[in-house]
């Protein structure tokens, strides 16, 4: 680890790659073009995010559950 600390901006290309892969079926060949990165730094990247085990949902409101919040969310629009 070089220990970066992670931005927000490193937080809200996590969240559009994510949103590429899973939303919009971008295949790990063509995210790394938008962000100019490399593939293996994306394929790691979604290694990170898909190793950690998901908590049970505490959340008291449907809407603030997994599969609640629109796409692009993080964004302030649909």
């Amino acid at each position: 680890m070089n220990g970066h600390q992670a931005t927000r901006a490193d937080d809200l290309r996590l969240l559009e790659m994510l949103h590429l892969r899973d939303v919009e079926q971008w295949t790990a060949g063509q995210i790394p073009t938008r962000f100019g990165m490399t593939r293996s730094a994306v394929l790691g990247q979604m290694f990170r995010v898909d190793k950690v085990e998901p908590l049970d949902c505490l959340c008291r409101r449907k809407a603030n559950r997994d599969g609640g919040m629109k796409p692009r969310w993080w964004r302030g629009q649909a």
